[in-house]
């Protein structure tokens, strides 16, 4: 899945690596998901650090400059894309 933040365009990928390295850095629990934006967007880093080392394109942001990314107006694509993705690894996972 693509998205576009601040001009940049990124591809997600919600695979084993994005969520562990969510749990393992950030303390995300999937199943605990909250509406937190700031947590959303942190689960987005991952996908997109992820996306990126799969695709082998180089990914040169820190979490912190990848937030600076979001603005405000991102935070319902930001929401329909990690619920977009989970539901696909859901069905996958049947």
């Amino acid at each position: 899945m693509q998205i576009e933040l601040s001009g940049k365009q990124f591809t997600l990928r919600c695979d084993m690596r994005a969520l562990a390295n969510a749990k393992k850095e950030a303390g995300i629990e999937l199943g605990k998901l909250s509406d937190d934006v700031v947590e959303i967007g942190t689960l987005v880093y991952y996908m997109a650090q992820s996306g990126a080392k799969h695709a082998d394109v180089p990914f040169k942001y820190s979490a912190d400059d990848f937030l600076g990314l979001i603005d405000i107006s991102d935070l319902e694509k930001l929401g329909e894309a990690v619920t977009n993705m989970m539901n696909v690894a859901a069905e996958k996972k049947r």
